[in-house]
């Protein structure tokens, strides 16, 4: 059993979020200091449950006081994870806006993919491959979460392969 296989908390549950006042969301208000609130985020901004998930990959960069900056960047069909020249481009970009927007910022990643089996090895690596690019780029990066068709979840460094 992994984490994935854990059910959803009451806690995570936007539907039931008091802080989603009628769905509306407000980089302003919201404050993403803990990995609930991260992960409230993206399931608001993915949807929790979506049965014609494809994939890609969602950036979303947070600012120093822990409030999202405007607008998630969609990377769509992003099904294998590139390669590490590519990463690194986008790395530095991310890096970039940070610098002119929020010095001490950070970035959180999903990747999003078909399909309602459990976190598998190809995740992991995913998600290794994200933190690794980030880490070779100076980019404070928050843990990576997978949206597949029925749950969004963390994924814990300490269940990632040490080499992506």
């Amino acid at each position: 059993m992994d984490i994935s296989d854990l059910p959803d908390h009451p806690d995570c549950d936007p539907a039931a979020d008091p802080d989603w006042d009628g769905g509306t969301y407000s980089p302003d208000t919201l404050v993403l200091d803990d990995q609930v609130s991260l992960l409230r985020t993206w399931r608001h901004l993915v949807g929790a449950h979506d049965a014609h998930r494809r994939h890609g990959l969602w950036l979303l960069l947070i600012d120093e006081d822990d409030h999202p900056m405007a607008g998630v960047l969609e990377v769509e069909g992003c099904v294998d994870l590139p390669e590490p020249d590519q990463l690194d481009s986008m790395v530095a970009m991310l890096r970039g806006v940070l610098d002119d927007a929020a010095p001490d910022g950070r970035v959180a990643m999903l990747r999003a993919r078909p399909g309602t089996h459990p976190v598998d090895t190809e995740d992991r690596r995913f998600a290794a491959g994200l933190l690794a690019a980030c880490r070779r780029g100076g980019l404070p990066a928050d843990l990576v979460h997978l949206a597949t068709a029925d749950r969004v979840v963390p994924l814990p460094p300490d269940d990632l392969p040490m080499s992506a």
